[in-house]
């Protein structure tokens, strides 16, 4: 058990850097299927819409969980070879390390084109859902989820802008 906390101590940035994506992209796929398990057509329809949308997004969150399970197990490995009395000399987890903060923070510089993206599909859904009357609840709480995330997002790209120019 010491060993995988060690390993964890080392990747943990994998984790830390994606939750922000995690909360995002697994938040809009459940309202996705909210929207869409109804015998509505027009409410099966927009909810196809916005699952089709949520995929970049999955794959996204899928790859930095990937990540994690591949930067433990190498520094598992790493640990379990003890060759090396502080397993951050060794090469192969300075390598995974520089994965772990790298690969996460370029998808959220992606993730922020992507959170206007979902925000405006996000307010068209609940506008077609609202329009249509094919349910106000589920229109009302899209509409909602869109506004929320285009707020979000704004903050979000002020917030790494404001990183980036440091």
């Amino acid at each position: 058990m010491e060993n995988w906390l060690e390993a964890y101590s080392y990747c943990d940035t994998a984790l830390l850097n994606s939750r922000l994506m995690w909360i995002v992209y697994i938040s809009f796929f459940i309202l996705a299927v909210i929207v869409r398990k109804s015998e509505n057509k027009t409410r099966h329809t927009v909810g196809s819409v916005m699952l089709g949308a949520s995929m970049p997004g999955l794959l996204i969150s899928i790859g930095c969980l990937g990540l994690f399970v591949y930067s433990m197990a190498q520094c598992y490995k790493v640990i379990l070879s003890k060759e090396y009395y502080n397993i951050g000399d060794s090469p192969v987890v300075r390598n995974v390390q520089e994965m772990c903060n790298s690969v996460p923070v370029t998808f959220m510089l992606l993730s922020i084109a992507l959170f206007f993206i979902l925000a405006l599909i996000s307010i068209i859904c609940a506008i077609v859902l609202l329009g249509k009357k094919a349910g106000k609840g589920a229109g009302v709480i899209t509409l909602l989820y869109g506004l929320g995330l285009t707020v979000f997002a704004g903050w979000f790209l002020m917030a790494v802008t404001a990183f980036l120019a440091t």
